[in-house]
């Protein structure tokens, strides 16, 4: 490993004592350190000297401790310290420091992972996309490569936010790096949407999340594709390999949702929250209840549910004053009356699932969830209905 240059030394000096260089990319060079005041072991990122006058390099630097930083409190996500800059005015970071390698050099050492530790690996990355995405975060770059695995605790962190793109819920600057037509990140992992400089959403994350669990638990890409040109295509219009068939033990659970995250449509893919949750049940723990957030009525909107339900209850109010109308005019039963009632609260129920299931653009998939909620309100309906003609 290359030595400590004296700059770098001297304008940390006195706070920090830089020990080693721990590795060296294309935009910046990570040294470990111990902070003098609480003697503990730091990773300190310093933008390469020839990027810092780039105002673009600098603030993409920056929204990734922001970004990072915003998420400091989550287990999954290694932490970002404080941002600061050195005395010539290039910025660095100071982040937890992780005892272990990313899960590109591990596999490049030991090659694919064992299953339980894949799928445990996977489940920490879901759980840092998660809540990264729930702050308007996309990471845009998950890659074995931005996973550290920490032996000793023999858990994953996610770290590199360096290109992470915001929405428009995100309390963070959203002023666009990237110009129109501009892709960033590696082509190999890039999402068919992004490809085709479509919108960014939070799933073009759950796409990188399928390529990483992919090759963690095959030590190979599900698509055999070589150069730039070929990985373009090969998103576009190629067909995944069959995981299974590659690694025959992998549970079939596990390997169909690695395989419906690989997904070319974006609404066909999982969401990260429904990751955590079946990657959790898979390994017996669940999934955690996470607090309330304002993300929460940011995705009921999304997803167009207030709406769909105000009109199902308008319907509903219209369904039994019609039926009450006709009650007092007619010599109608009274349990039609009530079954209008229990009709209208059924309606209710059953619009609030479809929205949940169906209300974004564009086209999603029926569910065997979505299909065993509705068919127990049909079922309920129906028997309030065969009750309610029995008794009248």
């Amino acid at each position: 490993m290359p030595a400590v240059p004296e700059a770098v030394t001297q304008a940390l000096e006195p706070e920090f004592e830089v020990l080693r260089m721990l590795g060296s990319g294309n935009t910046a060079e990570v040294y470990l350190a111990r902070e003098r005041a609480l003697g503990r072991l730091v990773a300190i990122k310093v933008l390469r000297a020839e990027l810092a006058a780039d105002e673009t390099a600098s603030r993409r630097f920056e929204r990734e401790a922001r970004a990072a930083a915003s998420l400091t409190d989550h287990p999954d996500v290694v932490a970002v310290y404080r941002y600061g800059r050195l005395p010539d005015g290039t910025p660095f970071l100071v982040m937890r420091y992780i005892k272990g390698r990313t899960l590109h050099d591990r596999m490049a050492a030991e090659g694919r992972l064992p299953v339980a530790e894949a799928r445990r690996a996977l489940r920490h990355v879901a759980s840092a996309l998660a809540a990264a995405h729930t702050r308007g975060i996309v990471h845009r770059d998950v890659r074995a490569g931005n996973v550290f695995w920490d032996d000793a605790e023999d858990r994953a962190y996610l770290s590199d936010f360096g290109i992470a793109g915001v929405l428009e819920t995100s309390a963070l600057d959203a002023s666009p790096l990237t110009l129109p037509g501009m892709r960033v990140g590696n082509p190999k992992y890039l999402s068919p949407e992004q490809l085709g400089d479509e919108p960014l959403t939070a799933q073009a994350d759950i796409y990188g999340f399928g390529m990483l669990g992919f090759e963690l638990l095959t030590g190979e890409a599900p698509y055999d594709a070589r150069g730039t040109a070929a990985w373009i295509r090969a998103h576009l219009s190629g067909e995944p390999r069959d995981l299974r068939a590659l690694r025959p033990e992998v549970p079939a659970e596990l390997a169909e949702v690695i395989m419906r995250c690989l997904a070319r449509e974006p609404n066909h893919r999982p969401r990260a929250a429904d990751l955590v949750r079946i990657l959790g049940d898979m390994e017996g723990e669940g999934s955690p209840q996470p607090a309330s957030d304002p993300g929460d009525v940011a995705e009921l909107l999304r997803r167009r549910v207030p709406q769909v339900v105000l009109l199902a209850v308008a319907f509903g109010v219209g369904l039994v004053g019609f039926v009450s109308a006709l009650t007092d005019r007619y010599d109608v039963p009274e349990w039609i009356f009530d079954f209008s009632i229990a009709t209208a609260v059924a309606g209710l129920l059953g619009s609030a699932v479809v929205a949940w299931f169906h209300g974004e653009k564009g086209p999603q998939q029926a569910t065997r969830l979505e299909y065993a909620l509705l068919g127990a309100i049909g079922a309920a309906w129906l028997a309030a209905g065969v009750i309610l003609f029995t008794r009248g």
